[in-house]
This record gives structure tokens, sequence and C-alpha cells, in this order.
């Protein structure tokens, strides 16, 4: 029998796991422009006569400290790739902010400084960027995904759509299209839908966890109790800070009628959502949290060992 209250939460489907659920206001265009050209004027004053050195005699340098980065020239792209690999994330976006704002119609470091940016949940500047990749190399699939993945991040979600299916066309193998068109279809509450792309994405990247916390939205959406919860376990595996796969788990312990793992996980779950700024995120985990123990008539020792 269907238990009021929390069941209206049953198909909720969690925002993505970033720092707020809301983005930021659209940059208008004239302080855009002001902005660019801040930056180009600082990077040409402070690192273009050290760089302009380096490039000179082989070598790309970049900054000018005991941690500056010394690239051969010609593998810069390479050099980022592998500080990626390698974790060191603020180091790459230095090396690609510098080569991109310095050659501002070069296709390869344009399109690889949306994907930095996007990898490190810059959205605002990959959406600009992967635009301009796209418009200077329209073959390229990744931009096409980067491009589409970044505008569903600001509820632009036709445009995102377009987007990821022209990756897929360019490039079958880009998991980030199926990923988005997986997550496009689960907003507009179609999990029959949503299930092979996110099945797909898994498929080409089975160690996303993001892929893993939609496929058991999916299956919850879809009442699949089991699959959802072997989705959500693996996506914790990955990620377990993300406090999505926590909302799921506990929404997926409640419809096993398991209440105090169910208050533990949405606990868990408000938690995260606090210490990321979702604050209406927060909220509906706490009033699900309240909602759970009233009807399981749980006790503080029944929650707390």
């Amino acid at each position: 029998m269907p238990r009021p209250g929390i069941d209206k939460y049953k198909d909720v489907y969690q925002p993505d796991d970033i720092p707020s659920s809301k983005p930021p206001p659209e940059p208008s265009r004239n302080k855009f422009l002001k902005a660019g050209a801040f930056v180009i004027l600082a990077v040409l004053l402070i690192g273009g006569p050290a760089y302009y050195y380096a490039s000179q005699h082989g070598i790309h340098l970049f900054g000018e400290d005991e941690n500056s980065i010394q690239v051969e020239k010609g593998k810069e792209i390479i050099a980022v790739q592998q500080l990626m690999e390698e974790g060191k994330l603020v180091r790459a976006l230095d090396v690609i902010q510098t080569l991109y704002t310095l050659h501002p119609d070069n296709a390869e470091y344009v399109s690889t400084g949306a994907w930095v940016h996007f990898k490190m949940e810059k959205y605002r500047r990959a959406l600009e960027l992967s635009e301009a990749a796209v418009k200077l190399d329209p073959g390229n699939a990744r931009n096409h995904a980067v491009l589409g993945a970044s505008r569903l991040f600001f509820k632009q979600y036709q445009p995102a759509l377009e987007a990821s299916l022209q990756a897929i066309q360019l490039d079958p193998d880009q998991s980030l299209a199926y990923l988005t068109l997986g997550e496009i279809y689960l907003k507009e509450n179609d999990p029959e839908r949503a299930l092979p792309a996110l099945k797909q994405a898994g498929r080409l990247d089975s160690n996303n966890a993001r892929v893993w916390t939609r496929l058991s939205s999916a299956f919850i959406k879809l009442e699949q109790w089991d699959k959802a919860q072997l989705s959500a376990e693996r996506a914790l595996e990955l990620a377990p800070d993300a406090p999505g796969v926590h909302f799921n788990l506990a929404m997926i312990y409640y419809k096993k009628q398991q209440g105090p793992k169910a208050v533990e996980y949405m606990q868990r779950a408000e938690d995260l959502y606090h210490q990321a700024g979702q604050l209406e995120w927060a909220g509906k985990a706490r009033q699900n949290k309240e909602t759970i123990i009233r009807q399981f008539k749980l006790r503080p020792e029944d929650i707390i060992p």
C-alpha cells in the first residue's frame, strides 16, 4: 500500500553533484569582453617575456617559480593530458589557459581547454570554450559532447540534446554524449529512454560514478530496486562523497522496508548537500529523513547504535 509523504519524492531526480544547484548569472557581453581583455593583458605582461624566451629555445615555460613547468615545444597537449592523468588538475589548467589565451584560434588548444574546464567542474567556462571549439573544428565529436554536457548544467535541454546527438553521429563511442542523453531523458521523467543511453555510457566508461548514479536513478523510477541498489553501490565505491548516491540508497532502503539504513543514508545525503551548498536538496533530504523516522516509528537507539 503506498505510503503518504515520502512517496511524492519517489521519482525525484537528484540534482547534479556540483557545488551549487543554481548556475551563476549569465555575464553581460561587455563584462565578458573586459574580463577577457584584462586576462590577456595580464598574461602578456607577466608571462609573455618568459614564454617568448622559452619558446625560442625549444621549450614552453609555464610559471616563474620553483613549480614552473617546462614543456617541449609541440608536445603541450600531451603534457596537459599527463597532468590530468596524474591528478594535477590545477597545473593542467594553468598550462592550457596560457595556451588558448595566447592562441585563441588554435582549435586543439581551445578544445582541450573546454575539456579541462569541464573535468574541473568549471561549467560556465567550459560552455564558452566548447562553443568556440565547435566553430573552430565542427568535425570534432568531443567538442559537441562537452558542449552538450555543459548546456545541460544550465538547463538548456534541447540544445544539449542536439549537441549530444551530433557528437554520437560523429563518433558513436562518445560516452559523455550518451550520459548527457540519459540525464536529459531522466529530467523529462522518461526512464525507459534514459536506460539504454546510460547503459551505453557505462559500457564505454565503466568507472564513471556519475553514470552509475544516473543508472540507479533510472532503475528507481522503474521500481527495479535490486538493480537500483547494485548501481548505487558501484557509484558509492567510485564516489563515496557524492550526495546523490546516498540519496538514492536511502530511497532504495526505504522501499525495501529497511528504515534505519534509509535514515542513515538520508542523513549522509543531507550533510553532503549542506557541504556542497545545495540547501534546497539538503532540505528535501531532511524532510525525507523525518518522514522515514515517523513512518517506521524509529527511536534514537534504532538509528544510532
